[in-house]
């Protein structure tokens, strides 16, 4: 059989393995069985030239730095602090704890499934998950990152969520600080919004993050269907609670449909706070636990409180109230709480204090020009 047909069969089977997946409307979740070709947005907006694109490494206009140290790195991906090497590899920087190319020896497999995955294609390995969470896991398999926008994230829909477009003018109004500047598209996922941001050029640099491999190999392949300009792309595989960027360098990160998601969010939030600039902005959308009838906030917290230990444990993900999230922010120093929500959807935006002038010390003199103390009154 000639190398061709080897190649029309291989693409062949797996276009069935994916009709299989997705025709189980009886059997497999709601969400697989809506799946449907994947929309994507106008190019009207598009501002900067496709003809822009870089092929050579990609760079970010911030320095990234070590996932362990938090120092910066060169332009190698190495860090003087400790002494570890990161590098680029199928367009995405792995700055994750443990994936330094110069580390000393592999570790050994720790489990079988560990050993199972060491096994498995590149592209394959999100079928056995490196995550501790069920939020996380889920979008480490490489199914999750093929049906995401061709019918799960759709579904949202009857959450309230207004849809893509939408919030992602929410977005732009909230962060029009960070116009110009580099935005971290976090919890990124296939894409959805880093294609927007990266569209709209209004940002310097957008960042894709995510600790989903198969999450950031869907969103690169996007983006380079739709001809966006790689040259203000970056790609980093992290873990949100240890954000590769040095302190007060960010200009605004956005987090769709995340945080609901995330292992820690105190820990999240307050990596966030650390590498936005002061006064940026950070805003996202999540889920919110059922709102009650005829209560105040008081009551919806504590009786979100309930519900969210027990959908934690039922399906994984922690829903929120709107007070909870807002102390939650203002526990890491973040101020000016917005919000805009619509049954279980909810929008938020928070902003990070600017820097305090220092006040100037203005010295009293006297009349024989002889400098006093601050506090020494003439009379």
């Amino acid at each position: 059989m000639s190398s061709y047909a080897v190649s029309e069969a291989s693409t062949c089977t797996a276009s069935k393995r994916y009709s299989k997946l997705t025709s189980r409307s009886r059997t497999a979740p709601r969400l697989f069985a809506n799946c449907r070709q994947r929309q994507i947005p106008s190019r009207a907006t598009f501002k900067r030239s496709a003809t822009q694109a870089a092929s050579g490494p990609l760079k970010a206009a911030v320095p990234l730095a070590c996932p362990v140290s938090l120092k910066v790195l060169d332009t190698r991906g190495f860090c003087d602090a400790s002494g570890l090497e990161y590098g680029l590899e199928d367009g995405v920087w792995d700055l994750t704890i443990g994936a330094a190319k110069n580390k000393r020896s592999e570790a050994a497999p720790a489990t079988v499934t560990d050993l199972a995955r060491g096994l498995l294609p590149k592209e394959l390995r999100g079928l056995l998950p490196t995550g501790g969470t069920f939020g996380t896991t889920t979008f480490e398999s490489p199914i999750i990152s093929f049906v995401y926008e061709r019918g799960w994230r759709q579904a949202f829909a009857g959450a309230g969520f207004p849809g893509p477009e939408e919030e992602f003018e929410m977005a732009q109004k909230a962060l029009r600080s960070a116009f110009g500047g580099t935005l971290i598209d976090a919890s990124c996922g296939s894409g959805l919004f880093t294609r927007r941001f990266a569209q709209s050029g209004d940002y310097g640099e957008v960042v894709a993050l995510d600790y989903s491999e198969a999450m950031l190999q869907q969103a690169l392949t996007f983006c380079k269907e739709e001809s966006l300009p790689m040259d203000a792309l970056t790609f980093v595989r992290a873990d949100i609670g240890r954000i590769p960027f040095p302190e007060g360098t960010i200009d605004g990160v956005h987090a769709g449909a995340a945080i609901h998601c995330w292992p820690s969010p105190k820990s999240a939030v307050a990596e966030i706070a650390r590498v936005l600039k002061p006064g940026a902005t950070y805003c996202g959308t999540t889920f919110l636990n059922p709102r009650l009838p005829f209560v105040d906030e008081e009551f919806q917290q504590l009786a979100s409180s309930m519900m969210r230990g027990s959908t934690t444990r039922t399906i994984g993900f922690q829903y929120w109230d709107k007070r909870t999230l807002q102390d939650l922010f203002e526990s890491c120093g973040f101020e000016n709480f917005e919000c805009d929500i619509r049954q279980q959807f909810i929008f938020y935006s928070v902003r990070k204090p600017k820097a305090a002038v220092p006040q100037q010390v203005v010295p009293v003199v006297d009349y024989d020009d002889h400098i006093l103390a601050p506090d020494v009154e003439l009379k």
